[in-house]
């Protein structure tokens, strides 16, 4: 099972090469069941760490439409989600010097 932060890489690394996300792609790349792909990417949408490609309306910027299915949505990274992978960058470099 991926960590947020996996989750969120991929995401980037998605992002750099042009491409947004969806839940099915994060269920191909780590052999998720549909729910827990789904669940990832909400949580990361409600922390502002990524965001919809779509434009929507402002109260519903990072939650669902009623009515509305989260794998009908595609993500790119956010800036937010962006200095959290330098965070855990910079983490990861403290753990290898100690």
């Amino acid at each position: 099972m991926p960590n947020q932060g996996e989750v969120l890489e991929l995401i980037a690394e998605r992002m750099e090469r042009g491409k947004s996300t969806s839940s099915a792609e994060v269920v191909e790349e780590y052999d998720l069941e549909e729910t827990a792909a789904c669940g990832h990417l909400k949580r990361l949408w409600r922390e502002r760490l990524v965001e919809t490609v779509s434009s929507r309306p402002l109260r519903f910027k990072f939650r669902l439409t009623p009515g509305e299915s989260l794998r009908d949505l595609r993500f790119k990274i956010a800036p937010r989600g962006k200095a959290r992978l330098r965070w855990i960058e910079g983490q990861e470099e403290q753990e290898d010097w100690l």
